[in-house]
């Protein structure tokens, strides 16, 4: 005698459904995990360079309150303009911080006599991260294998 078994998917068709599943999910979440250690990576680079900046722009403003300072005893120990002038000239008004290895922060201050005594005694003239590529080596290969 002749059995009817009505249609059915047979049980490779499942496992094969879920062995793709979980390769996918697997993939996808070595996937994740590789992403998120490069930003991870990508973001404690930023955090070096964040902290060498801001450091130097630290340095900076601590060297313009200095001239600040320094250019007001000179306009309370002057009696005119030129004289004022003469004797500013003779102070450090540009200053290279250090960033990095390639870079530096440049800054430059022009002197300025006050009319009135709120009026500012300098100009800052120059704030500028300025990079030296003459020392940059740049690394332009792909590294597909390790």
């Amino acid at each position: 005698m002749k059995r009817n078994t009505p249609y059915s998917t047979h049980i490779g068709a499942a496992s094969i459904l879920l062995i793709f599943m979980v390769l996918s999910l697997v993939s996808f979440a070595a996937l994740a995990m590789i992403n998120s250690r490069a930003d991870y990576i990508l973001s404690q680079k930023l955090l070096v360079k964040s902290n060498a900046f801001y450091s130097a722009c630290h340095e900076g403003n601590g060297y313009v309150a200095s001239i600040d300072k320094a250019l007001r005893g000179i306009h309370a120990s002057t009696q005119n303009e030129k004289e004022y002038l003469t004797l500013a000239g003779e102070l450090e008004l540009e200053k290279s911080i250090p960033i990095n290895e390639t870079q530096n922060l440049e800054i430059a201050i022009a002197p300025l006599f006050p009319q009135k005594s709120y009026d500012p005694y300098f100009r800052i003239t120059k704030w500028q991260v300025v990079t030296h590529l003459e020392e940059i080596e740049l690394d332009e290969n792909l590294p597909v294998l390790k």
